[in-house]
């Protein structure tokens, strides 16, 4: 799992008893956000590695690894194998987390937490513990007596009214509660109200669960009901926006801050939480063609409407006499969609013009695709980088002249020719050198006059390029080179943001960096081909080094 790299609270801990181990998390867990442990074990001679991500009350997440052959457990199969293992003894490391640490591990571990069962850490511990219950066996003798205590409670339970038909039922799972229960029925009426602007929702229950501490409730809730249709996606989604929506409430009437631990909602049995739609409407970032000039990111079940769009509209730019030489289409949304362009570009034309003729040919396509696809699109933001050109200096420009000049050296070339003629009939070795120095320098001169521009058009280029690279911040480039030969050695280091989302878990970076250093890559190398094509000389990368912060 990745996790937090922080300093272990303990290290190194030989731990024999379960209950030590469970009471150490706990005393960890309540003074921060939350705690992670890093466990080594034994057992038939095998060797584990286990990894376990715990907030307050319960386990989040949880990994194993077998060490000798490799083979990963996660979830429900690495609770049991940590389970088995705690019959012997453990070395064990313990980690303290704060509740940002705890969100952005869940966040950077969505497979790990999605297949754990959220059981409690007295649980997790005590999962050996019912079988000494069951060797006391005084069952039969005090038969009658725990009937009548038993009794007893079933009366309370029916004392409590039970919701009308039609009423919704309301359940407060919160040792300690009371504070909180007209708190939680007004924020229940809220939810209830906005329940009762979507078609086909009903809701049956709602259920609240969690820990109370001073000021502060760290609050599950859990809604039951019935949807049908298109509009269960819809129910779901605006149910979820819902519960966080009107939380202030229950800090308004409690005075106790509502921090929303684990929220779902259950429609005809099918549970839906919110990373399973973020997984729903996951995006595809790809390239379109296949020199990797173009760039979108979409969501994957309009990629081919999208990329098909991205294509016609660069080759009718192109038409305009407009060089694309790279764009990136960022397009955000899922009922409704906004697009948002860059463009890098070469042309003669003035960036006025050019711009209107860019923006026109995108919004028109933008417009007939969403009649084709009957969801409703807009032109956001269209971004334009203008490149320009280096001038070329031409290697042995002539000096137009006239009269005594002219005649002057047109004899100081035809002395030249046969000075290099004498010196090869002679053939003296001593004087090889002038003419051999004489067509090296030549050669550089020629050499550099392609060398110098074609430097300058890279560089100019790559800062254009790198800016187009999507959820990143292009900050800074530095480009050395060195000619060796005909060959020009370059070092390049590029410098980046990542771009921060918020997300259901806070504000975090949802790109990955090997992914980001990959296209930053693939980019570079796109350009030094165009360049060497451009002006006919052979550059190789050296060094190369992104940053990303």
């Amino acid at each position: 799992m990745k996790l937090p790299d922080t300093r272990p609270l303990k290290e190194n801990v030989v731990v024999i008893s379960p209950s030590d181990l469970a009471q150490e998390v706990k005393s960890v867990a309540s003074q921060s956000g939350g705690a992670f442990l890093k466990i080594f074990g034994k057992k038939d001679n095998s060797k584990y590695y286990l990894t376990i991500l715990f907030d307050r009350t319960k386990v989040l997440a949880a990994e194993g690894q077998d060490l000798e052959s490799g083979a990963q457990v996660i979830g429900e199969e690495a609770i049991n194998l940590f389970r088995k293992l705690m019959g012997n003894p453990m070395v064990v490391d313990v980690y303290s987390l704060d509740e940002i640490g705890v969100k952005i591990s869940i966040a950077e571990n969505l497979d790990v937490y999605s297949k754990t069962p959220k059981i409690t850490i007295e649980e997790l511990f005590g999962g050996r513990a019912p079988a000494r219950v069951e060797k006391p066996k005084p069952v039969p003798k005090p038969a009658e007596k725990p009937v009548e205590k038993p009794a007893e409670k079933p009366v309370k339970a029916r004392e409590k009214p039970k919701p009308k038909p039609g009423e919704i039922e309301i359940v407060i799972e919160i040792p300690g509660g009371d504070v909180l229960e007209e708190a939680l029925k007004e924020y229940t009426k809220h939810l209830i109200s906005e329940a009762k602007r979507i078609r086909t929702l009903q809701i049956n229950k709602v259920v609240y669960s969690g820990e109370l501490t001073e000021g502060v409730v760290y609050l599950n809730v859990h809604i039951y009901g019935h949807s049908e249709g298109q509009m269960r996606e819809v129910a779901e989604k605006r149910m979820l926006h819902a519960i966080s929506k009107y939380a202030p409430v229950i800090l308004r009437m409690a005075d106790i801050k509502p921090i929303l631990k684990e929220i779902k909602v259950i429609l005809d049995g099918k549970e839906v939480a919110p990373q399973e739609i973020v997984e729903r409407d996951k995006k595809k970032i790809g390239k379109v063609d296949r020199e990797g000039r173009l760039t979108l990111a979409v969501l994957e079940d309009v990629w081919p409407y999208f990329s098909a769009m991205m294509r016609t509209v660069v080759n009718e730019i192109e038409r305009q006499g407009i060089a694309v030489k790279a764009a990136t289409f960022d397009v955000p949304g899922r009922k409704e969609f906004e697009v948002n362009a860059k463009l890098a570009v070469e042309t003669s034309l003035s960036e006025d013009q050019a711009r209107k003729i860019i923006r026109d040919i995108i919004t028109k396509h933008t417009k007939e695709l969403g009649r084709t696809l009957k969801r409703y699109m807009t032109v956001h933001n269209v971004e334009v980088e203008f490149i320009k050109k280096a001038e070329t200096v031409k290697p042995s420009a002539k000096v137009p002249t006239t009269g005594k000049a002219a005649e002057i050296l047109q004899k100081k070339a035809e002395l030249e020719k046969e000075v290099e003629k004498l010196l090869q009939q002679a053939g003296v070795e001593e004087l090889a050198f002038l003419t051999e120095e004489k067509k090296r320098e030549s050669e550089k001169a020629l050499l550099r006059s392609r060398i110098e521009p074609a430097m300058e058009e890279l560089k100019n280029r790559l800062h254009t390029e790198l800016k187009l690279i999507p959820r990143v911040t292009f900050k800074w480039l530095k480009l050395n080179w060195d000619a060796k030969g005909t060959t020009v050695y370059v070092d390049i280091e590029a410098s980046f943001m990542k771009e921060e989302i918020g997300g259901l878990f806070g504000s975090f970076s949802g790109v990955d960096e090997g992914r980001i250093k990959q296209d930053v890559r693939e980019t570079i190398l796109r350009v030094i081909r165009d360049i060497q094509k451009e002006y006919g000389i052979k550059i190789s990368l050296n060094k190369f080094n992104v940053i990303v912060r």
